[in-house]
């Protein structure tokens, strides 16, 4: 499939899940204490090789289909919900040229997210952003 149709594909099906998911933590009646909501849907589109990857993290508890909720939701409450201030870990990576472009949007303590930045390759991903897009 063309990156193109990939992106469009994973764009529509962002919007649709991210409505999803807000609809999923309004609860049907309104608890007499409020609760914070922090959902968020994220993916990952490689460029060149590979599909599209989708997950979403809820935090507070964690929770989603996200492999490393847990740790991913203590990654974005070390930064207060913002993708942008990630530090990520230090290290090396190879120089391939593999871009892939990630995404994440949602709510963050009712908050909201969209971040979308794109890396050189899976490496420089996984060191700037942590655990977030570790699926």
């Amino acid at each position: 499939m063309p990156l193109a149709q990939r992106v469009a594909a994973l764009s529509a099906a962002a919007a649709l899940g991210t409505a999803a998911l807000t609809v999923a933590a309004t609860p049907a009646h309104a608890a007499p204490t409020e609760q914070v909501t922090s959902v968020l849907l994220l993916s990952v589109v490689p460029h060149t090789a590979g599909v599209p990857r989708a997950a979403a993290l809820r935090c507070e508890p964690a929770g989603g289909t996200h492999p490393y909720a847990a740790s991913a939701c203590q990654d974005l409450a070390a930064v207060d919900g913002d993708p942008t201030a990630l530090s990520g870990n230090p290290g090396f990576c190879t120089l391939e040229y593999a871009p892939v472009t990630v995404r994440a949007v949602g709510l963050w303590q009712d908050r909201p997210v969209s971040y979308t930045e794109t890396f050189s390759n899976r490496c420089e991903l996984l060191r700037e952003t942590g655990s977030l897009f570790a699926f």
